[in-house]
C-alpha cells in the first residue's frame, strides 16, 4: 500500500501523508505552546463578606445621622455576593456566620472587637437583612445582632445561622398579612427588631428552647414552615 492512500471524511479524500503532516504540525505547536491543549475553567467564587457601594444604606451608630430613605437607589433586589478582604479578628470578637436563603449573600466574620462595633461588618450584616422583595434597607438591631451571636455561640461558628425573614417594609408586611400568612399588622420585622432564622442540622424546637432560656425578648416557633421567629421585644412565646 502507498502514500498515495485516501481515507474518507464528508465526502473529501486527505492523502495520508498529508494527515501525518498535519498530525506533526500540530504537535509541535503544543510543544511551544505548554497551554495549547488546556481548557478554561470558571473560577470558583471566594466566600466573604458582601460588598458595598457608596451608594449603599449605612449602619448607622448611636449619635449619627439615620438615612433618611432607607432605599437603595439603582440597586437590584437580586445581588451578587462580592468577596472583600474579611475584617482582622480583634481583642474579645464576637462573630456570625450568616446566610440569606433569598438571595445567597452571606456575612462571616467580627461584628464586635476591640471594644467596639465593627462598621463593615455592620453594613453588611443590615444590607443581608433587607427588605429583599422592596428592596430597602433599614438599621438593625444591635441587640438583636447580639441575640443572633448568643445563638451562634451555641451551635458553633460553621454552621451558618440562615435568614429567613429580617427588615419587613410597611407595603411587604401589608403584601403579606392580605396573602394571609399570619403576620401581625405592627410587626417587629419592621422596625428591624426581629429575624426569622433556622440552621441546617437543627430542628426548630431545638433552636426554640436555646431561645426562651436566653430570655432576651419574643420567641415564635414555626415548625410547619421550618423557621423560628426572635425579636428584642418584651419575653413572650407562641
Amino acid at each position: 500500500m502507498d502514500d498515495r492512500t485516501e481515507v474518507e471524511q464528508d465526502g473529501s479524500s486527505v492523502g495520508r501523508r498529508g494527515v501525518l503532516g498535519a498530525f506533526a504540525a500540530l504537535a509541535a505547536v503544543t510543544a511551544l505552546v505548554p497551554g495549547a491543549w488546556a481548557v478554561s475553567l470558571p473560577l470558583r467564587k471566594p466566600e466573604g463578606l458582601a460588598g458595598f457601594g457608596a451608594d449603599d444604606g449605612d449602619w448607622q451608630l448611636p449619635g449619627q445621622k439615620p438615612n433618611p430613605s432607607g432605599q437603595l437607589p439603582g440597586r437590584k433586589p437580586e445581588v451578587t455576593q462580592v468577596a472583600t478582604r474579611a475584617p482582622r479578628i480583634g481583642r474579645g470578637a464576637r462573630l456570625l456566620n450568616l446566610y440569606n436563603v433569598h438571595t445567597g449573600e452571606r456575612v462571616r466574620g467580627p461584628f464586635w472587637q476591640d471594644g467596639r462595633y465593627v462598621p463593615e461588618t455592620m453594613r453588611s450584616i443590615t444590607r443581608m437583612m433587607r427588605d429583599h422583595r422592596a428592596n430597602q434597607v433599614h438599621k438593625i438591631d444591635p441587640k438583636l445582632i447580639e441575640l443572633l451571636h448568643a445563638i451562634q455561640m451555641r451551635i458553633g461558628q460553621n454552621k451558618p445561622l440562615e435568614i429567613v425573614s429580617g427588615y419587613r417594609s410597611p407595603s411587604t408586611n401589608e403584601m403579606l398579612r392580605e396573602a394571609g400568612y399570619g403576620v401581625a399588622e405592627h410587626s417587629y420585622h419592621m422596625v428591624g427588631k426581629a429575624v426569622d432564622i433556622r440552621v441546617p442540622g437543627y430542628r426548630v424546637s431545638q433552636l426554640s428552647r436555646m431561645a426562651k432560656a436566653m430570655r432576651r425578648g419574643g420567641v415564635g416557633t414555626y415548625g410547619s414552615g421550618n423557621f423560628l421567629h426572635i425579636d428584642t421585644g418584651p419575653v413572650r412565646y407562641w
